[in-house]
């Protein structure tokens, strides 16, 4: 997760809560001005009241602002959330060759066929991809710079004089 998301909510929760506090206390001194005894300034009244009309708009401008950043860090929360279902469905594996794959835990299999995914998607770019192929090596859908051996054939090859 990207934690300069919550830092840029928690910014803008911050400067939102000060402007809302400069807003308050605007509307008290017009309050106190318009209950005053003596006949209030027209022209403090007016610049008070423009000063309040400029920090109500900014506090929502603010208040719109975070919303967005609640609803992106939400979508991201949700996301990395699934990410980690995703994964937890599979295991850890070691090929007959020591490399290290993921492989589909069976309880975990949801009618889904026995397969393994590449770890390097899955722990770098938060992605799960197949590993596919026939033989020896087998190599990521993703990257095929991602190669895994499975396992190790044996060739006899001929000895001198057969022919070859």
């Amino acid at each position: 997760m990207d934690f300069s998301q919550i830092e840029t909510a928690l910014g803008l929760a911050s400067s939102a809560l000060g402007t809302t506090g400069k807003a308050v206390a605007t509307f008290e001194a017009v309050k106190k001005l318009l209950k005053s005894e003596k006949k209030p300034d027209n022209g403090e009244a007016d610049a008070l009241l423009n000063t309040l009309a400029t920090e109500l708009t900014t506090a929502n401008v603010m208040n719109v602002q975070l919303s967005e950043a609640l609803k992106v860090l939400g979508r991201q929360l949700k996301q990395q959330d699934e990410f980690e279902k995703e994964k937890s469905r599979y295991e850890l594996f070691r090929t007959g060759q020591n490399d290290m794959v993921f492989k589909l835990r069976v309880d975990a299999a949801n009618g889904q066929p026995d397969h393994f995914i590449c770890p390097v998607c899955l722990n770098r770019d938060k992605l799960v991809s197949f590993i596919t192929g026939e033989g020896d090596y087998k190599r990521c859908q993703t990257s095929s710079e991602h190669t895994f051996a499975f396992s190790k054939t044996y060739y006899n090859w001929p000895t001198s004089g057969s022919g070859w």
